[in-house]
């Protein structure tokens, strides 16, 4: 990753390494966020192919061949919210496939701490190295829509993440199932999101040591859904991040049926898993993970003020 980076950084021209480049330490590294915005970085309209090639060198240092086809039909869906939003008198130009951003935070030369970012709207992904230890989170991938149609195939980024998590919920009966599945209301958007630092009940959803073996065996397949995303040390630190399932508990909120508003988390003391889908009659997708020590490498190196 980071010879990638170093590649990266060495590809752009004077310019863009101007943008693009940051201090571990500055504030930009904590501003993060999955709406249309303007972002700190280089965005992709400003790369020719050289820096683009160099870009995708470091994406695949990180994502699996899986994830990097989630996170590019993330992107391609920016031009079909553009074609359903725009009027004549009103062309949907927030909607930019070429407004994702790249940026690096601090010397990627030296053993210094230093990470890396990737943004957009709907895409957040972060990376840091600390002490030779990786932090990947937060890390956020959504989809708006969730599932359309697109020359006569069905593209559904996350419908895993989906499907695998609604058949947990609805398998869970009898005396478990009141303390898994909460009727509602569904939360607005995922609840840990920028700038929200709230701490679950550590009791609320039902724990994972109650469950008999058949449903712990479905929540390490919904686990490694996300898991799947990466690639690499990145892969090898959510797998770490989710091995204790003893810790962990599961909550869904809203219904089991298709086509209803339904929001689901996995939480540990150690993170925190969330799925979210209301929006847009239901066809919108929101997806957060973050570890409650280890955002952006650890408290030890995040600048005051937290994120």
């Amino acid at each position: 990753m980071r010879a990638a980076a170093q590649a990266l950084v060495a590809a752009l021209d004077q310019e863009d390494r101007a943008r693009a480049v940051f201090p571990f330490h500055s504030a930009q590294r904590l501003d993060w966020h999955y709406v249309p915005r303007e972002r700190a970085g280089v965005p992709l309209r400003s790369l020719d192919e050289r820096e683009r090639r160099a870009l995708r060198a470091l994406l695949r240092t990180v994502l699996s061949a899986e994830g990097e086809l989630v996170v590019d039909e993330i992107v391609a869906l920016e031009q079909v919210l553009r074609e359903r939003e725009s009027t004549p008198e009103r062309p949907a130009t927030w909607r930019d496939a070429e407004a994702y951003s790249v940026a690096i935070f601090g010397d990627v030369a030296s053993p210094d701490p230093w990470g890396w970012r990737f943004e957009g709207h709907h895409v957040v992904l972060q990376f840091s190295e600390v002490d030779g230890k990786l932090a990947f989170t937060p890390h956020f991938l959504g989809t708006n829509p969730a599932r359309h149609e697109q020359e006569g195939r069905v593209v559904e980024p996350l419908a895993r993440e989906q499907s695998l998590g609604r058949e947990l919920a609805a398998a869970l009966e009898g005396t478990l199932a009141p303390r898994a599945r909460v009727a509602g209301p569904v939360p607005a958007d995922v609840v840990h999101g920028p700038g929200r630092d709230e701490r679950f009940d550590a009791a609320e959803g039902v724990a994972l040591a109650e469950l008999p073996e058949a449903f712990r065996g479905r929540v390490a397949d919904l686990l490694g859904t996300y898991v799947d995303r990466f690639e690499g040390p990145a892969r090898a630190r959510a797998q770490e991040l989710v091995a204790d399932l003893g810790a962990l508990r599961f909550l869904w909120v809203g219904s089991t049926e298709a086509g209803k508003p339904h929001y689901y988390r996995l939480h540990s003391p150690r993170f925190t898993l969330e799925y979210h889908n209301s929006q847009n009659d239901v066809n919108h997708v929101h997806t957060l993970w973050r570890e409650r020590a280890g955002d952006f490498g650890g408290p030890g190196v995040a600048p005051a003020g937290g994120r």
